[in-house]
């Protein structure tokens, strides 16, 4: 009976590891692959990996019961933003939204994991789908730049067709979808102006 189930095991698991190795080169032979298409009986599902960094993150719009426990009020109370960890949040009513700062917010420190993103000469700090110019003492968020490269968004955004081209669609900011070396993938996402 032992002998049975260890048996059973030993080919369960040797099965598992063949079906993940070739999933893995699957995967791996696709190449960098900007939108997945799942083709289910009676529909299609398109997986885009616009948001794979901030995938752990909440969705920008999502709504929150409580706050953080770490947030920190910035501004005053009914008209400030509380912050946790480079996102985010406003009360509205009795919940916590995750939102963009306005322009001008400070903060001292950026947010682990931020990029930084050099337009012409001056630098400006990525994170969350917030952009920061630093300041002698602080970092302000700022509009993004035209033009900024980057290599992730917060999930929440909108896939947009202007003029036959897709765009995604973030916080009233367009941004198009580019080949970039200097990440890891090869894709980041362009700040475009429409005019």
């Amino acid at each position: 009976m032992k002998i049975t189930k260890l048996l059973m095991l030993t080919v369960l698991v040797a099965i598992a590891t063949t079906v993940i190795s070739q999933n893995t080169y699957a995967q791996r032979r696709r190449g960098n692959n900007r939108v997945v298409v799942v083709k289910r009986p009676n529909h299609r599902v398109v997986v885009r990996k616009a948001h794979v960094r901030y995938g752990a993150l909440p969705r920008w719009g999502a709504t929150f019961a409580v706050r953080p426990s770490n947030a920190v009020l910035i501004g005053n109370r009914g008209n400030g933003y509380y912050h946790s960890n480079g996102i985010f949040y406003r009360q509205q009513n009795n919940n916590y939204i995750v939102v963009r700062p306005a322009r001008g917010i400070r903060l001292r420190v950026l947010p682990i994991g931020f990029r930084t993103i050099k337009i012409g000469p001056r630098n400006y700090y990525y994170y969350y789908g917030t952009y920061y110019a630093k300041t002698p003492t602080e970092y302000v968020v700022v509009n993004a730049p035209t033009g900024a490269v980057v290599d992730a968004l917060p999930d929440g955004y909108e896939v947009k067709t202007v003029d036959g081209n897709e765009y995604y669609f973030l916080d009233g900011v367009y941004y198009a979808e580019v080949d970039a070396d200097e990440f890891d993938d090869k894709i980041g996402y362009e700040v475009v102006e429409f005019k």
